[in-house]
């Protein structure tokens, strides 16, 4: 493409650029615009803190249509070496599933909230397996493509043994899928990213997640484990935990609706108290089943965790938290220096708890959002 057309290109597709790029195909070129000098820390900083992705895609469009021909040189490498299935299905390049096979310089691939059936899915799978320089897959809201999740997985888990991260969220993910790719981790040497999140095992889901743990024993590097959810999966935990402690790295866990009810919550507690994930960040607990007694034992371990940066606590429905967990909960944004972030919707708090929690604020000093119903 000559550089005269790569401003054409990116005005005439501005729209679809806009809508489709994703945060983290966003967050990855205003990296490279950064490197290359195009945009300033400033810049990229007022992109990457906006929280509607279209919004922090529109503004990069616009300041780099304004910067000159060069630095849309720049964006539309950057694009290409980022989500390559994107750049070619706006190039209108040999239809969008069939084109996958011809990427095989692609070090990454986004599919994020795409229109796919199951059909599609198969197709991608054979495709797929010709990148072997892949080192990112990311997957995200393909709601549609039923077992075709399972022809990817097993795809992905034979053939690229490069891949450093995969994300696999609300993507179908079956039991069948979930054992495949724990059969095969031992063919993704450099994984250390896995996030399944969102997934729902309808069949075998606690047999599935076990085999999981099972074969996750030969990556002991992992930093972010985003586990699915199904029926009986809490009777794993303590697997599970057994398996986290050879996993010193850790920065982010996540075991949404798992059903965790206060007996899980006091045993998972007692294994951070352990100081066995001392490097955590991200702790997602969110749509379980605890009480106010079961979170106010769990703050007193929350304390241990000194990097944490955001917590999730959600809850499946409204509830009124005990007037003693709000001010356990003032005590752990005062004493966890890092954190930024708690979310805890469905807890429904009274004039009383949000003062206690604004006044924590406060006197510690520091940014920090309190996400509630």
């Amino acid at each position: 493409m000559l550089t005269g057309s790569l401003v054409e290109f990116i005005e005439s597709n501005r729209v679809h650029l806009i809508q489709r790029m994703g945060m983290i195909t966003v967050k990855k070129i205003a990296d490279d615009l950064l490197a290359c000098n195009v945009m300033s820390y400033e810049e990229v900083n007022t992109i990457t803190c906006e929280r509607v992705e279209q919004e922090a895609s529109r503004m990069m469009i616009y300041m780099i249509l304004n910067k000159g021909s060069e630095a849309c040189n720049i964006l539309v490498k950057s694009l290409e070496k980022h989500n390559p299935f994107l750049f070619h299905d706006l190039q209108g390049y040999c239809g969008l599933i069939d084109g996958i096979k011809k990427l095989v310089n692609a070090e990454g691939l986004v599919l994020d909230n795409i229109s796919m059936d199951e059909d599609d899915a198969k197709k991608l799978a054979e495709g797929i397996r010709n990148l072997r320089k892949l080192r990112l897959l990311y997957m995200n809201h393909l709601t549609a493509i039923r077992d075709g999740i399972t022809y990817i997985v097993r795809s992905v888990s034979d053939n690229l043994r490069e891949l450093e991260e995969i994300q696999l969220v609300n993507c179908c993910m079956s039991s069948d899928a979930v054992e495949i790719l724990a059969q095969n981790l031992c063919n993704l040497p450099k994984l250390n990213v896995l996030d399944l999140s969102e997934n729902y095992l309808e069949k075998r889901g606690e047999y599935a997640i076990h085999r999981l743990v099972d074969g996750l024993n030969v990556l002991p590097g992992m930093k972010v484990l985003m586990l699915p959810w199904g029926d009986d999966v809490k009777v794993c935990l303590t697997k599970l935990l057994e398996l986290l402690e050879t996993m010193p790295q850790l920065t982010k866990l996540g075991l949404r609706k798992w059903s965790l009810t206060d007996v899980e919550i006091r045993i998972l507690g007692n294994f951070f108290e352990k100081e066995h994930l001392q490097n955590l960040q991200h702790l997602d607990l969110a749509m379980n089943c605890v009480t106010s007694d079961g979170w106010l034992s769990f703050m007193q371990a929350l304390i241990s965790l000194q990097k944490l940066v955001s917590v999730d606590f959600s809850s499946k429905q409204d509830w009124v938290p005990a007037s003693l967990l709000v001010c356990k909960l003032s005590q752990v944004l005062t004493t966890l220096n890092y954190l930024k972030e708690i979310k805890v919707t469905g807890w429904k708090f009274d004039c009383h708890d949000l003062g206690l929690i604004n006044d924590a604020k406060i006197n510690c000093r520091k940014q920090f959002q309190l996400v509630h119903s």
